[in-house]
């Protein structure tokens, strides 16, 4: 008989070890199963390529622009800053001219106003002249 229980005891440890082995197998293909489920999540990605080939688009156009500038003027910056200057001086000028233009128009305005004015009262009392049955 204690050969029996010793048996068991060593059948069961067997099948012990073989469930804890087993159940180690299962816990490892499901952190897999799991593993491979957020791996193939797709997240939003966004298309820049639209804006990179802007950004080189601009970068070109700027510096066919310096080299232009800088081809133009032979390195001479000063002619150019004086060409500027004078081209904001005649727009100043022209500014002001169109502000005393505006100041004229005002007046005129102003003018055409007070006789606008002028005529109301007096169609206005062209209107109580003759509604009056005194005058007729």
């Amino acid at each position: 008989m204690p050969d029996l229980i010793n048996k068991l005891s060593s059948y069961a440890a067997l099948i012990g070890v073989v469930g804890a082995i087993g159940g180690g197998f299962y816990a490892w293909g499901e952190f897999n199963t799991r593993l491979s489920a957020v791996e193939n999540v797709s997240y939003e990605t966004t298309d820049l390529s639209g804006i990179t080939d802007d950004i080189k688009e601009l970068n070109e156009k700027l510096n066919s622009n310096v080299q232009e500038l800088t081809s133009t003027q032979n390195g001479n910056f000063i002619e150019l800053l004086d060409m500027q200057a004078a081209d904001h001086n005649d727009l100043v000028d022209l500014i002001r001219s169109v502000e005393a233009a505006l100041e004229a128009l005002k007046g005129d305005v102003a003018i055409n106003g007070a006789a606008i004015d002028f005529n109301g009262a007096k169609i206005n009392e062209l209107k109580a002249e003759s509604n009056n049955p005194l005058l007729n």
